[in-house]
C-alpha cells in the first residue's frame, strides 16, 4: 500500500473514548448506531467497521459495500455473521476480557446488597459458576477471596482439561444457593447454551437458588424462569440481559427482584479497554503505525466517594465495600422499570462506574489486607 494510505472507517459515535484517536492514520466517520446502514457504509466507502453488539454484521447491511474489517468493542460476537464474514473475506475480532471485571463486580455487588439485607456473610453461600471464561473466572476469583465455595460449570473446559474442579448441571442444581451464568449464546455445537436455563434445569432446584443473567438473555427460558419463580422453584432472579432485548418482557421485568439494560459490563475502564482493543485490531487489520496512536488520552473519571473509610463499619465489611461501589445501579434500575421502552436509551446514556482500583480504602485490618487486595481495591 502507498506510503500516506488512510483507511475509511465507520464507527458507533457512542464507542466511549474513541473520538480522535485514529485521526493521524484513518478517516473515521461517527455515526449513531441506528444511522450504520448499508447505504451509508457505501456512501461513506467505509472499509473498515467500530461497533458495538447493538450493530448487526450480517449480509443485510454488508453486501455490496467495501467493509473489510469488523471490530466490536465486546466481549460477546453473536452480533457479527461470522459464516458471511469468512465466506466475504471479511477479517473480524471481539474484544474478550474487556469487560470481564466489571461483569464481575456487577455479580459481587448486587450479591454483597444482598447479604447486607439479610445480614448474612456471602461466605455462607455455595456459589455456582456457569461458564468460567473471562468474566466466570472473574466472578470466580472474587467469590473465592471472599471464602464463598464456588461450583463451576463449563463442559468444553472440562473435556479439554478433565473434570476434576469442575461440576455438572445437575450437582449445582442440588447444592448451589446462587447461580450465575456466564457463557456465550450458542444454539449449536455439542453444548448449546440456548434456553440451558430452562425448565428441565430449573425443576432440578433444591435449595430454591438465587439466579442470576448477566450473560445474554436467551440463554434464559423466561417462562421457565417465571414458574420456577411461581412454584417456588427459586428464590428470586437477577437479570442484566434479556429475552429479546431491547424490547422486554413487562412480565418478567416486574417479577424480576434486580433489573438493569444490560449495562454490568458497563464500566469506564471495560469501556476504556475496549477501545483499546478496537482500535489495535483496526490498526493490525490495516497495517497501520501504532506508535501514532495518542492512547494516553484516555483519561478516567475519579468516582465520587474514591475513599471509602471503615472505621466504623463492624460486620459485613467487605459485603459493605462491595455495595458501596454499586451505588448507581438503583437509579438505572428505577429507570428502567418506569420506562422499559428507553432500554437502548438508558444503555447509551449510563454513567459508566469505575471499577475497584479506583478506590481507596482506610481503616482496613491487618488480616483484611489479602482480602481486598484481591478483590483489586487500594488501600491507605
Amino acid at each position: 500500500m502507498p506510503s500516506d494510505y488512510r483507511p475509511r472507517f465507520v464507527a458507533d459515535q457512542s464507542l466511549p473514548y474513541l473520538a480522535g484517536l485514529l485521526d493521524a492514520v484513518a478517516d473515521v466517520t461517527y455515526l449513531p448506531s441506528q444511522e450504520i446502514t448499508r447505504k451509508r457504509l457505501i456512501e461513506e466507502k467505509a472499509e473498515g467497521l467500530l461497533i458495538r453488539s447493538v450493530t448487526r454484521c450480517n449480509q443485510s447491511l454488508l453486501e455490496g459495500t467495501s467493509i473489510r474489517s469488523i471490530a466490536t468493542a465486546t466481549a460477546g460476537f453473536d452480533h457479527i455473521d461470522r459464516d458471511y464474514c469468512s465466506s466475504h473475506g471479511i477479517l473480524w475480532r471481539n474484544s474478550p476480557g474487556c469487560n470481564a471485571r466489571s461483569v464481575a463486580h456487577w455479580v459481587m455487588g448486587v450479591l454483597a446488597e444482598r447479604a447486607l439485607r439479610l445480614k448474612r456473610p456471602l461466605a455462607q453461600e455455595t456459589l455456582a459458576i456457569i461458564g468460567v471464561g473471562h468474566v466466570g473466572g472473574n466472578v470466580q476469583q472474587m467469590a473465592e477471596a471472599l471464602g464463598i465455595k464456588t461450583l463451576l460449570v463449563d463442559p468444553p473446559r472440562a473435556e479439554h482439561e478433565g473434570v476434576e474442579g469442575f461440576s455438572t448441571l445437575e450437582e449445582v442444581a442440588h447444592e448451589a444457593t446462587i447461580i450465575t451464568f456466564h457463557t456465550p449464546l450458542t444454539k449449536e455445537g455439542k453444548y448449546p447454551t440456548y434456553h440451558l436455563l430452562g425448565e428441565e434445569f430449573l425443576q432440578q432446584c433444591r435449595k430454591r437458588p438465587l439466579i442470576l443473567n448477566a450473560a445474554r438473555g436467551a440463554i434464559a427460558d423466561s417462562d421457565a424462569l417465571l414458574r420456577a419463580l411461581a412454584s417456588e422453584k427459586i428464590e428470586a432472579f437477577y437479570l442484566d440481559c434479556w429475552e429479546g432485548e431491547p424490547n422486554i418482557r413487562l412480565d418478567v421485568l416486574t417479577q424480576a427482584e434486580r433489573a438493569t439494560p444490560h449495562i454490568a459490563g458497563f464500566s469506564a475502564d471495560g469501556k476504556a479497554r475496549g477501545t483499546h482493543m478496537v482500535v489495535e485490531t483496526a490498526l493490525e487489520h490495516f497495517g497501520l503505525d501504532a506508535s501514532l496512536i495518542p492512547f494516553e488520552r484516555i483519561s478516567l473519571p475519579t468516582p465520587e466517594s474514591a475513599t471509602i473509610d471503615l472505621h466504623s463499619v463492624s460486620a459485613l465489611r467487605p459485603e459493605w465495600v462491595l455495595a458501596h461501589t454499586m451505588k448507581g445501579l438503583s437509579h438505572i434500575e428505577q429507570a428502567l422499570r418506569q420506562t422499559p421502552e428507553q432500554f437502548e436509551s438508558l444503555r447509551v446514556h449510563y454513567d459508566y462506574p469505575r471499577e475497584a482500583p479506583a478506590y481507596r480504602l482506610q481503616g482496613v485490618l491487618p488480616e483484611e489486607k489479602q482480602l481486598f487486595h484481591a478483590l483489586g481495591y487500594a488501600i491507605a
